[in-house]
């Protein structure tokens, strides 16, 4: 970002390939400010994500440029267990400095809503078991967990999937 101490209005609008690098160096920040230490893959495991995306929406700061973004991809790029049809929402991240204003949970809303306008049924994420602020945000807004705790291939951490139907979304 280039001067996060300003903030002003946001924007919402769909991603693009010219987003691309902001938004990659923008998960590897949060994902940092998660974890408490850099981890060796995090960018080239995302990095492929954008070209499958079937729905990506950045959260635009008018004076500072990408604060956050959400994206999902195509039904089957997700695991076995996954609804078959289901878009997977892979990648949800607003920079360490603009937390704290429900940007998550307004770019996880305008992604689900777009997925249901697309006439998808049902969308799945994964969630790091041991993230509770993320898990609370997506019990609060109607994911509901599915199947059981699995290891996260690059992590190593106890992952968990979590389903939410669309229906009714699309009217919002």
């Amino acid at each position: 970002m280039k001067n996060p101490g300003a903030m002003s209005k946001i924007e919402y609008r769909d991603g693009d390939e010219a987003d691309t690098e902001e938004c990659l160096s923008l998960w590897v920040a949060a994902c940092l400010a998660r974890d408490g230490a850099a981890v060796v893959g995090v960018a080239e495991r995302a990095r492929p994500k954008f070209d499958d995306s079937e729905c990506w929406i950045v959260a635009e700061d008018t004076s500072t440029g990408i604060v956050g973004f959400g994206l999902a991809t195509k039904p089957g790029s997700g695991l076995v267990g996954d609804p078959p049809a289901a878009p997977v929402v892979g990648l949800l991240a607003v920079a360490p400095d603009a937390q704290g204003r429900r940007l998550g949970a307004s770019l996880l809303m305008a992604l689900t809503t777009q997925l249901a306008l697309r006439g998808y049924d049902q969308s799945v994420l994964h969630v790091l078991a041991d993230h509770h602020a993320a898990v609370h945000l997506y019990e609060k807004m109607g994911w509901r967990q599915l199947g059981e705790p699995f290891q996260h291939s690059l992590l190593r951490r106890p992952t968990q999937a979590y389903v939410l139907d669309l229906h009714g979304l699309s009217a919002r």
